[in-house]
């Protein structure tokens, strides 16, 4: 079983450390406001002020993100990678539009389940 450390529920996502990698996970159905990616950076900040983790974000059918969100997680994360996982076509096209757009500076992809983003987050070890 993963070890999870510290993690928060902050109403719209869950956040913490499980293992080495920061694992977030957002609501149901949850359409992300500018707020609430400035909430999630700074929970982030506090869970791992010294350390650049690896991320990953479980989506849960997540309806959009408005601008400036994306903004704000392609600029203000401290992380080495992010794994966005999401099975349905929706995840993906969101996935993309964030990477193909937004150019986060840390290697982004998106994968159907868990299992296969932490293998590839495996690759992207935390830096100090």
């Amino acid at each position: 079983m993963d070890s999870v450390s510290d993690a928060t529920d902050v109403g719209t996502f869950t956040a913490g450390m499980r293992d080495s990698i920061l694992w977030v996970e957002w609501g149901r159905s949850v359409t992300v406001s500018d707020a609430m990616a400035v909430a999630l950076i700074e929970r982030a900040n506090q869970v791992c002020p010294t350390v650049c983790p690896p991320m990953l974000v479980e989506l849960n059918g997540m309806v959009t993100l408005t601008r400036g969100a994306l903004h704000h997680f392609a600029t203000g994360l401290n992380i080495a990678a992010m794994a966005l996982v999401g099975p349905s076509a929706v995840d993906r096209m969101l996935s993309d539009f964030f990477s193909r757009v937004h150019h986060p500076p840390y290697p982004t992809s998106h994968f159907g389940d868990s299992r296969q983003a932490i293998a590839w987050l495996s690759d992207h070890p935390h830096s100090i």
